[in-house]
């Protein structure tokens, strides 16, 4: 690697991590240390981390044993190289086109006296280092779990070590390849925004259908490992010799017997060459084919179709509804934006179909959970999931950081600071209605419910939406962003989304507790006073709220 590729690797790292700190330390992007909000998230992706890892640990164990019941232990490595590499591959196929085509300083490295490969390779490098993480939280933890099964030796152990750096790089240059083959595609379709979006969607849909029947893949899994081996020993040599090389076909002496396995010999060793040599012939023909299209790629110019100017009589509108226009345009014109702060809308639609399809059971099995209930559990139940669900819907913790460094246009408009708010804070409802309407227009099909438990389905997530548009502009106004230079820094990384997610679950599951127990359980406590509850809780809650953005938010909005 050349001195130019290794400085920009080094450029590309260091800037990462230093907008990384910023970002943790907030707002005081100078000040030295860490901050409560930082132990927070490092907190969380440690705890996340480690989950990961325990359960790839746990699962590859369950599999091992398996494996060696069935005689079949040399396909323990194979699978944990597919699977941590499709693992990999799904994290970064999107992030690929971002770090390699388009990063914003690709046209003026180009301008410099730079090779357009070298900068391509210091691109891949660094898509090369998020690869090795991904792969990595679950490949070491089976290579650990290889040790209660294997015979670990020199060679197993240098083979392990090897894989772990040879499967991203496998990994990076399929999904460089992915990446310049979405871009060709986004490059042909008029609305790219509309394509972000579905597959986007398509995407975490087919994650949520794997979740869903993770036990059934699993099962079918261990049930049918022998078919599996068979298979890859007769049509997937290469992953067959992968397999021998790094086990050396064997298994600890004590369990040799009962496998049935015979212990393999050094020559077995040289298995590991094919996935060497294969490994290097992808990611150099990548390379080649990449660094050929390299510059026609970045410094291209998607034609844009004209639009024909048609001439309009301009009409005066409602200024709260001209500021309510703006965020929801704003909100549907950036699919980061919908995908990562919009989702629980989706959540709610699933829901409403899940009552469609499923409405009976929930009839049958409720009351026999709770038999002296004093009132329909069904309403509460429903209505409860449903708002937890929309208060996930994050729109309104990142819009005032999302007005950037052009903050002061909308400042210096003779606008009231309320009305500002009030447009900011109404993004959360309106972008969970169509959920809400559709549950519980699902609900009054499906469900014996009373006017009163429908209402209450309706009533409370549009005020439990209330009360978390609200505290989204309210945790915003007191952690503000605007030193970003992505959009998705604010929208997905920002302190003032994670407290208000945090702040929104805790608050919003308070209610229904305090309203569900007790009609569970207290032959007294009627519908009645569990649907007041919660309407007099919101009510007083979004009330605060109000106080806070009329008094001190006004005063921080000034300042800002």
């Amino acid at each position: 690697m050349s001195d130019t590729v290794f400085t920009l690797v080094k450029i590309k790292i260091t800037g990462d991590i230093s907008s990384m700190i910023s970002f943790m330390r907030g707002r005081d992007a100078k000040g030295k240390g860490f901050n409560i909000g930082t132990a927070l998230i490092i907190a969380v992706i440690i705890i996340a981390f480690a989950f990961m890892m325990i359960f790839s640990f746990g699962l590859a164990v369950l599999m091992g044993f398996r494996m060696l019941q069935q005689g079949c232990i040399w396909l323990f490595f194979p699978m944990a190289l597919v699977s941590s590499g499709v693992f990999s591959l799904i994290g970064t196929i999107f992030a690929a086109q971002s770090y390699l085509f388009d990063a914003k300083d690709n046209e003026l490295l180009l301008s410099m006296p730079i090779k357009p490969s070298d900068v391509l390779l210091s691109r891949m490098i660094a898509l090369y280092l998020l690869n090795f993480v991904y792969t990595n939280l679950l490949f070491i933890p089976v290579a650990i779990a290889a040790m209660w099964f294997i015979n670990f030796n020199f060679l197993t152990a240098l083979f392990s070590v090897l894989s772990a750096f040879l499967i991203p790089l496998l990994v990076t240059a399929l999904s460089s390849v992915f990446g310049y083959l979405l871009g060709k595609l986004a490059a042909k379709i008029p609305n790219k925004n509309l394509l972000t979006v579905i597959l986007g969607f398509f995407t975490i849909g087919i994650l949520a259908f794997l979740t869903l029947n993770f036990g059934n893949i699993l099962s079918t899994l261990v049930n049918d490992i022998a078919k599996i081996a068979a298979f890859t020993k007769d049509n997937l040599q290469i992953f067959y010799w992968y397999g021998k090389a790094i086990s050396l076909g064997g298994v600890p002496s004590n369990s040799m017997l009962d496998a049935g396995i015979t212990d393999g010999s050094f020559s077995d060793a040289v298995g590991m060459l094919p996935l060497i040599f294969l490994t290097m012939l992808v990611c150099y023909l990548a390379y080649l084919f990449l660094s050929y299209n390299f510059t026609s790629i970045v410094t291209r110019k998607t034609a844009m179709k004209k639009k024909k100017y048609v001439r309009k009589e301009m009409k005066a509108t409602n200024i709260q509804l001209a500021l309510i226009k703006k965020e929801v345009g704003y909100f549907l014109s950036m699919p980061s934006y919908v995908m990562n702060a919009g989702m629980s809308t989706i959540m709610a639609f699933l829901l409403g179909l899940g009552i469609l399809t499923r409405g009976n059971v929930i009839v049958q099995w409720l009351p026999r959970l709770f038999p002296d209930a004093s009132t329909n559990l069904i309403g509460l139940a429903v209505g409860s999931s449903l708002a937890i669900a929309c208060t996930l819907n994050d729109v309104t913790a990142p819009t005032i950081s999302l007005e950037g460094r052009t903050i002061w246009i909308l400042k210096s408009t003779p606008l009231n600071a309320m009305k500002v708010f009030f447009a900011k804070a109404l993004l959360a409802p309106i972008v969970s209605l169509p959920g809400v309407f559709f549950t519980t227009i699902a609900c009054a099909i499906t469900l014996k419910l009373t006017l009163a438990d429908i209402l209450f389905i309706m009533l409370i997530p549009i005020l439990a939406c209330l009360f978390s548009g609200f505290l989204g502009v309210c945790v915003n106004l007191k952690l503000p962003r605007f030193d970003w230079t992505n959009e998705i820094t604010v929208i997905k990384q920002s302190l003032s989304v994670i407290f208000t997610l945090l702040l929104s679950m805790f608050f919003t599951a308070v209610p229904f507790v305090v309203a569900i127990v007790p009609s569970a359980y207290l032959e007294d406590f009627s519908s009645v006073w569990a649907y007041g509850i919660c309407i007099v809780y919101f009510t007083l809650l979004i009330g605060l709220e109000l106080f806070f953005l009329a008094t001190d938010g006004k005063k921080i909005w000034e300042e800002l």
